[in-house]
């Protein structure tokens, strides 16, 4: 009785052949990473600053790789349409974030990231490809500072009326609260709602995670879009109960113990924040998660 053996392909002519047909490829990757790294220098000193607002940056990367991840089968089954035209818009882009980068306008630099891999990934495989992988490409977005004379303009209004909400709610808990400023005064505590505690930080992460949900999960548009609409009122009220709750320690307790409260505070929060916005999404309907299917 014989026995057919059939001969395993060699992994290493397999690798061989793979880096022969795509070196071309492979390389432009590598240039491309090549020039954007010291970028990403910039994004950490952002993400980590006590005092900035993009301390959620660092989960970015990583969904956008799960999502990305998750498409790599559609990808496989798409036939690639390298765009001639792709490659003239990602040399402006370039050279445009290469300006920015030598006036040392490290922001308007980083703004030019996702478009440049949108055009890049264009440019190798066709505009097809960029369709699909639209939303990992386009949410690296968050990980991007905002422009300062844009930051400056929005964080001071909300800063305002996380201010005036928190005043508001502080006289619900009964306390003869009035606002001056950005601060919040009474008979026993002064508290001042400074730029980082504005709501703002809260407002751009609260942002982010309902735009990743209502992709991660199904639902009809208009629940949807609804959910994301409801985010950022409700960032500005949750942070402004905070505040007001900091109010109600110092004016009731000890005003010692707000500076104490104060960051420990904001990390509970958000969580609550994000406890909140889940439950809103369910109650929108929005509940099957669909990206693991």
């Amino acid at each position: 009785m014989g026995t057919d053996v059939k001969a395993r392909p060699d992994v290493r002519s397999l690798d061989a052949g793979v880096l022969r047909r795509h070196w071309p490829e492979l390389l432009a990757w590598l240039a491309f990473i090549v020039y954007w790294v010291p970028q990403f220098g910039y994004f950490l000193k952002a993400w980590s600053n006590p005092d900035g607002y993009y301390s959620h940056g660092y989960l970015i990367p990583f969904m956008c790789a799960w999502t990305a991840w998750l498409k790599k089968d559609e990808a496989a089954r798409t036939q690639p349409r390298p765009s001639l035209w792709a490659l003239g818009l990602l040399v402006v882009f370039l050279m445009a974030a290469t300006l920015f980068g030598m006036q040392n306008s490290l922001t308007m630099r980083g703004l030019a990231f996702p478009a440049s891999l949108a055009l890049f990934v264009a440019t190798l495989y066709g505009w097809n490809f960029v369709r699909l992988f639209s939303f990992p490409i386009f949410y690296l977005y968050f990980l991007c500072p905002i422009p300062e004379f844009l930051l400056t303009q929005i964080a001071f209004k909300v800063q305002i009326w996380s201010t005036q909400a928190a005043t508001v709610l502080s006289k619900f808990m009964f306390i003869d609260a009035y606002r001056v400023g950005t601060g919040i005064q009474t008979d026993n505590v002064a508290v001042e709602v400074g730029a980082p505690c504005s709501g703002f930080r809260m407002l751009v992460a609260l942002t982010a995670f309902a735009i990743f949900l209502v992709y991660a999960v199904k639902g009809e548009t208009w629940r949807k879009v609804l959910f994301v609409v409801i985010a950022m009122p409700l960032s500005v009220l949750v942070n402004s109960l905070r505040v007001a709750l900091l109010v109600a320690v110092g004016h009731y307790w000890d005003p010692s113990l707000v500076p104490v409260l104060h960051d420990y505070s904001g990390y509970v929060v958000l969580v609550v924040a994000f406890a909140v916005m889940y439950g809103i999404a369910r109650l929108l309907g929005c509940r099957e998660f669909r990206l693991m299917q």
